[in-house]
């Protein structure tokens, strides 16, 4: 009991920790590292922004009175897919992440909804036309409702071993439908998120207090990755694919609270690449949001309180590429705030922004190659039973029937920097990190 206490704490924020043994950083930097062809963007994930969504188990988690907030619209991107990709586009970046929802697609079992299919064709088409390139995740957390229903052992979602089969088939059939649109896919969104939220702090369905099951559906997300890389391969040979794990790390100094968390309780992003990426990963993604050490676990209970640490995203850069020798790409990176509200630690996402590219921009400069850097997100979305997290470069308030995108100063900025090829010492000195 006492391990799995110490793991939900860790894991509050439905994130995880890894430690790690880099070199003393100095400042960052405000070298333009990044090479020609680097993917300035977005990410987003489907259930979050498009709305109306009634056939994915985080559907039925709302229907059953389990979420703080309902979902609503969302930001009824479903809808405005192109005024999002609009936007994106008018701030100079060249990349949107996306997830092409299970559920959508699939309503039940091996029936395909063809208003759905051709939706998804308009989606990546439209980004296509304005110069964006689209990075799909197959699964990004929610899928369909009818993989909760039993199985001959009366398990349930990732419980099952079914659904790692059923991962690579719906991965197929993406790769035979949308290949031709699609270079860029991640089979699995944060699998060291959803198995701790899940399974072990009982924050996300199903809601269960179980270390040993948490160990199993960490095993078959991975053997479900490992499946869904081949089948996508199999059906588009140019394809790049990878599987985007949670990275959070905080430097190793023991003592007045800042020891780190202890590594062996859950399943870090070394032990999940240490699986994959040998035979399948073709590169190294990963998601930085905060770094994690024991006095912090307080803060990382509201994501508006996650300790923001921009030099974590060198560090974790630096060692990935040392432990697996191929390039990375950061697939969220973002800061939130309580419905708008100034954060009580100073930070803006302007600061949170040019603070995290200069670090990056030291590890590429320090020979880490990365393919690209998809900030968190372009508009305020759901955030997985509540909407008041804000991360958007575009604010919106879900009380407005209009849903209308805001534009912040944040956008600003990140626009100065897509068009800029990275930080400059100027925004460096008007966007320092807070004392």
């Amino acid at each position: 009991m006492k391990r799995l206490l110490s793991l939900a704490l860790a894991l509050l924020a439905g994130c995880a920790h890894s430690p790690i043994a880099t070199p003393k950083a100095g400042a960052p930097s405000s070298a333009k590292a990044m090479q020609p062809g680097f993917m300035w963007g977005v990410a987003t994930a489907g259930f979050q922004s498009e709305g109306g969504d009634r056939t994915s188990n985080w559907a039925a988690w709302e229907q059953a009175g389990k979420v703080a907030q309902p979902i609503g619209r969302a930001i009824d991107n479903w809808n405005r897919y192109k005024e999002d990709a609009d936007l994106t586009a008018s701030l100079g970046l060249g990349a949107y992440r996306l997830s092409l929802e299970w559920s959508r697609l699939e309503p039940s079992p091996g029936k395909h909804d063809a208003v759905a299919v051709q939706h998804y064709h308009d989606v990546l088409a439209a980004l296509r036309q304005r110069g964006l390139e689209p990075i799909v995740t197959v699964s990004h957390w929610a899928y369909p409702a009818w993989l909760d229903e039993p199985d001959a052992d009366g398990k349930r979602g990732w419980e099952s071993e079914r659904m790692q089969t059923a991962l690579a088939t719906h991965a197929a059939w993406l790769a035979k439908e949308y290949g031709p649109q699609i270079k860029w896919w991640l089979t699995l969104n944060e699998p060291n998120t959803l198995g701790p939220a899940a399974f072990v702090v009982g924050m996300h369905p199903p809601a269960k207090h179980d270390l040993l099951a948490y160990r199993k559906v960490m095993q078959h997300q991975i053997a479900a990755h490992k499946l869904a890389y081949d089948a996508i391969h199999a059906n588009d040979a140019d394809a790049q694919v990878s599987l985007c794990p949670i990275a959070i790390n905080y430097p190793d100094t023991p003592g007045n609270g800042t020891e780190a968390v202890d590594p062996h309780l859950y399943l870090d992003e070394h032990e999940i690449y240490d699986q994959v990426a040998p035979h399948h990963a073709d590169y190294v993604a990963f998601n930085y949001f905060h770094s994690l050490r024991l006095r912090d676990y307080v803060k990382v209970s509201k994501s508006w309180t996650w300790p923001v640490y921009p030099r974590g995203i060198y560090e974790v850069s630096k060692d990935l590429y040392a432990r697996y020798h191929k390039p990375l790409m950061i697939t969220e990176n973002g800061m939130a705030t309580f419905q708008g509200q100034a954060r009580g630690d100073g930070w803006t996402r302007e600061a949170f922004l040019v603070q995290h590219v200069a670090w990056l921009q030291k590890a590429m400069a320090e020979g880490v190659p990365v393919l690209g850097y998809m900030h968190w997100s372009i508009a305020d979305n759901y955030e997985w039973g509540s909407h008041d997290p804000r991360f958007g470069l575009f604010s919106i308030d879900p009380n407005d029937l209009a849903l209308k995108r805001v534009r912040t100063p944040a956008a600003d900025v990140y626009q100065a920097i897509a068009r800029a090829g990275g930080v400059s010492q100027d925004q460096l000195q008007r966007y320092p990190a807070p004392r």
